[in-house]
């Protein structure tokens, strides 16, 4: 006759979970938006092996924008927050001979500009100091918008075309009365809406 060994013990009462801590704060609204800065698309005629092509390099700086509204768990005035942070988004276009235009798709480059910020809700809706905050960083990402489209161009573009093969043209001297980058209008106080 054969006999089992006796099964083991049964594992001693696992302890129960400890119950999830309170949240300090209860999130009541969100509201997440992305801004055009400023835009400029770069046309550029390549050669490689004899053959010529037209290329777009576009170029767009925005600044997204997440505003959170906050209310105390243990009661208290509501409060909001923002986080605004400055991107440069490239691709690069090209025409082909029968006129079709086919984009690459686009990469976005983190900038160094950011911002954020926090202040009490005194009327609800109202959250203008992030409105403000967002107008200062667009229109600082504005006014340096074609230095910062230049030193794309020397760090990433020209790079870029250079290890495809293709013989870039020579920088042309500015010209006066050109057209320079768009900028898009600073965000006007008060229009907190989403895009």
């Amino acid at each position: 006759m054969l006999q089992a060994d006796p099964p083991p013990a049964p594992p001693a009462a696992a302890a129960a979970p400890a119950a999830p801590a309170a949240p300090a704060e209860v999130v009541l609204a969100r509201r997440d938006h992305t801004t055009v800065a400023a835009s400029l698309d770069l046309p550029l005629t390549l050669s490689k092996a004899g053959r010529r092509e037209e290329m777009v390099v576009r170029r767009v700086l925005f600044v997204n924008a997440s505003v959170v509204q906050v209310r105390p768990a243990d009661g208290g005035a509501d409060r909001y927050r923002w986080t605004l942070a400055g991107f440069l988004e490239r691709e690069y276009c090209v025409r082909s001979l029968t006129g079709v235009l086919a984009c690459t798709t686009p990469e976005a480059a983190a900038l160094p500009d950011k911002a954020q910020g926090e202040a009490q809700l005194t009327t609800p809706g109202d959250v203008s100091q992030a409105v403000q905050a967002e107008g200062l960083l667009t229109s600082t990402l504005a006014a340096r918008a074609e230095e910062i489209f230049a030193a794309d161009r020397l760090a990433v573009v020209d790079p870029f075309l250079r290890a495809a093969g293709v013989s870039l043209p020579r920088a042309a001297p500015p010209r006066r009365g050109g057209r320079p980058a768009t900028a898009a209008p600073a965000a006007k106080a008060g229009s907190a809406g989403g895009r």
